[in-house]
């Protein structure tokens, strides 16, 4: 059997998934309430041994919490925009986050290549606090350009990663195979 590079992650050794672990994360992604004895039933295994495994997880890192998934709309927040952020030159060495991650409003910042240094995700009650959340970032140091783009609709997010194991089989010996 002969496997090709890209079928498998390069990924750390502390991180590695076998086919357990995935299971595992696959179930927990679905349905984060699950019971010990419900995720060791779905990979085959008893409810201890799944708690010492989503354990061991957890401390690897791996599981790096439990939320619960809040509908924006019922909390007031039903504008959603993503902003493109562009940092002033000659400033790049300083990084924003610490000041995005003082908006509330800011759900998600992430650092992107490409036309602008941040790409954030922001939530709004309506166009006039949209507004007033686009005129704050403006406002913030050493942002020099931003772009925003308002949502219509989210036909899906937060989906579960795919979780394929990560740790390779063993190879089998070509000369030992008929």
């Amino acid at each position: 059997m002969s496997y090709r590079l890209t079928e498998w992650y390069e990924v750390p050794p502390d991180r590695k998934l076998n086919v357990t672990d995935a299971g595992i994360l696959d179930a927990l992604q679905r349905d984060g309430r699950l019971s010990y004895a419900e995720i060791g039933a779905t990979v085959g295994m008893s409810g201890p041994s799944a708690h010492e495994r989503v354990k061991k997880l957890e401390a690897r890192g791996i599981i790096r919490g439990y939320m619960a998934s809040v509908d924006p709309v019922s909390v007031g927040l039903g504008v959603l925009a993503f902003m493109w952020v562009t940092q002033a030159p000659g400033t790049i060495a300083d990084d924003l986050a610490g000041d995005f991650a003082t908006i509330p409003e800011v759900e998600a910042c992430h650092r992107i290549a490409g036309e602008g240094d941040y790409l954030l995700k922001i939530r709004a009650s309506d166009t006039g606090d949209l507004e007033r959340l686009v005129r704050i970032v403006q406002g913030t140091r050493h942002v020099y350009r931003t772009e925003t783009d308002v949502v219509f609709s989210t036909p899906f997010e937060r989906r579960p990663l795919p979780t394929r194991p990560t740790e390779k089989p063993p190879r089998s010996d070509p000369a030992t195979e008929a």
